[in-house]
């Protein structure tokens, strides 16, 4: 939008009405900058790739200076840690809802129908921040690799004690409990890679891979074989 400009008074002085007033910058409290760096270096990592993305862009981007990000956390890695950690947080938090299915009785297809559209929602509500999340760089140090797959098994224990309610605390519970985690991540690249193909269609394919086999296997256990 153009504005348009008023000739200057008689005196060549500007009043107190031309005088642009100075702009205030807004300070942010310390929880809410943090926020705004993970969201700013979220948005990064997805766009550009972990390793081409460093500190400086980070602090550009939301109108800071280095040491203000490193206020907040101290290394790339770390901050790249946190975007996992709450992603993840967010997931466990909604797996509440077939744990709720689970002790009203429902069964192995109900549980595992929820657990899919509540996965595949996540992922076809934000792409870019779940391809960060189970995407993770080579280029991360080791100390930070280990907290990263820290935060994985925690998803995939809650998930074991989904599936212990089925088995009755068999020895299967960790494996497929791992099955289960990588059902839903590779089928949600192969999705994001072909976006055509409805959503509903890829969560019976999650439900069908895992009740298949977990029902098999579990007969088998039962069985003795």
């Amino acid at each position: 939008m153009i504005t348009r400009l008023e000739p200057a008074p008689p005196s060549g002085r500007l009043t107190d009405v031309d005088t642009p007033a100075p702009q205030r910058r807004t300070r942010m409290s310390r929880e809410a900058r943090a926020t705004q760096i993970l969201d700013i270096a979220e948005r990064l990592f997805a766009t550009r790739g972990f390793e081409a993305t460093s500190i400086e862009d980070v602090a550009r981007e939301a109108g800071v200076t280095r040491p203000i990000v490193y206020s907040h956390f101290q290394s790339k890695d770390a901050i790249f840690l946190e975007c996992a950690r709450r992603a993840r947080a967010e997931l466990e938090h909604r797996v509440r809802e077939p744990e709720v299915l689970i002790e009203a009785g429902a069964s192995i297809e109900v549980v595992m129908q929820r657990a899919g559209e509540i996965f595949f929602d996540l992922l076809e509500r934000d792409p870019r921040r779940w391809m960060v999340l189970f995407n993770p760089s080579t280029a991360l140090t080791p100390e930070f690799a280990e907290q990263l797959a820290g935060l994985r098994k925690h998803t995939i224990d809650r998930i074991a004690e989904m599936v212990a309610h089925f088995s009755g605390g068999d020895a299967i519970d960790t494996p497929f409990a791992y099955a289960i985690s990588g059902v839903g991540e590779q089928l949600g690249r192969w999705w994001l890679a072909n976006p055509d193909i409805p959503k509903d269609h890829v969560v019976a394919l999650y439900r069908d891979f895992i009740t298949g086999g977990l029902a098999t296997r579990l007969g088998a256990e039962r069985s003795g074989k």
